[in-house]
């Protein structure tokens, strides 16, 4: 009986130990903090955040004006003359302004104005003397000689400092002389309005449309008779073109006097042909 009691006490302990430790990790479980869950309101206000990482000042930062760029760096680095020289064009030496024209006849740039007067009379006098083949041969010989020797030249400056240089002409060489279309339809228009406005006013001083007007086309033109029989037609270009470059500084400089002797003679010019209209049957006087 000692051995069955002694073998239920061993056993009672054994459960006892048992319910101890269950016990004791109860005790452990209860001590230990609880892991709260996050808030719904914490997660959903997180992903905003996360977005909104970069700051908003950046973005004003990060626009450009590439207007603004570009004129900053023409300032800072202008064109060349080299640049300018390249991109010049034919057509660019072609359209002649009225401002041009005056700057020449005014002699505004004494060089410029001086070589195109000297040309200008070489090429009429050499047509005076010589035929227009002749002339444009020796004047194609004359620039042919001209550009050789200045490249041959060249070359033998390159040859002695053992250098290679460019052509002296890429320049030119590189200028664009093609004319566009539109270039040539406006030249041509311009052409034909000027055509058709001689054809109409000529029809009309023939046909007597205006008695007056044609009575001093018919003296104008017996005037031109007798210039005629003293000069030939280049000869009054030669004229004309002295003229042009002379009369136009003389004007500028006695401007004052000129013009009241030039209203005077408008005046009697006035009065004259007022007479001559009262005289005409059906032609009325000019009021002044």
């Amino acid at each position: 009986m000692s051995k069955g009691h002694s073998k239920q006490e061993e056993v009672q302990q054994e459960i006892g130990a048992e319910d101890q430790t269950q016990d004791e990790m109860e005790m452990e479980l209860e001590n230990e903090p609880e892991m709260k869950p996050l808030p719904q309101d914490s997660i959903n206000t997180e992903e905003p955040q996360t977005e909104s990482k970069e700051p908003p000042s950046e973005e004003p930062l990060k626009q450009e004006d590439p207007v603004k760029d570009f004129v900053d760096e023409v300032e800072k680095s202008p064109p060349t003359p080299e640049a300018c020289s390249k991109s010049t064009d034919l057509s660019s030496l072609l359209t002649l302004s009225v401002g041009g024209v005056k700057d020449l006849l005014y002699w505004k740039d004494v060089k410029v104005s001086g070589v195109v007067f000297g040309l200008l009379l070489l090429v009429l006098l050499s047509l005076n003397c010589f035929s227009v083949v002749s002339v444009v041969a020796y004047f194609t010989l004359s620039m042919l000689a001209v550009t050789i020797t200045f490249r041959l030249y060249k070359l033998v400056l390159q040859t002695l400092n053992g250098t290679q240089q460019p052509n002296p002409f890429q320049s030119l060489l590189d200028m664009e002389i093609a004319l566009s279309s539109e270039q040539v339809h406006k030249y041509t228009d311009a052409a034909l309005d000027h055509v058709n406005c001689t054809l109409v006013s000529t029809r009309d001083l023939l046909l007597v449309k205006n008695t007056v007007a044609s009575l001093k086309f018919g003296v104008f033109m017996w005037l031109l008779t007798y210039i005629g029989c003293c000069f030939n037609g280049l000869t009054i270009l030669i004229l004309g073109v002295v003229a042009a470059f002379s009369i136009p500084p003389v004007y500028q400089k006695y401007q004052v006097p000129i013009d009241n002797h030039y209203n005077m003679a408008a005046q009697k010019v006035a009065q004259a042909t007022n007479t001559i209209r009262s005289k005409i049957p059906g032609a009325k006087p000019k009021t002044q």
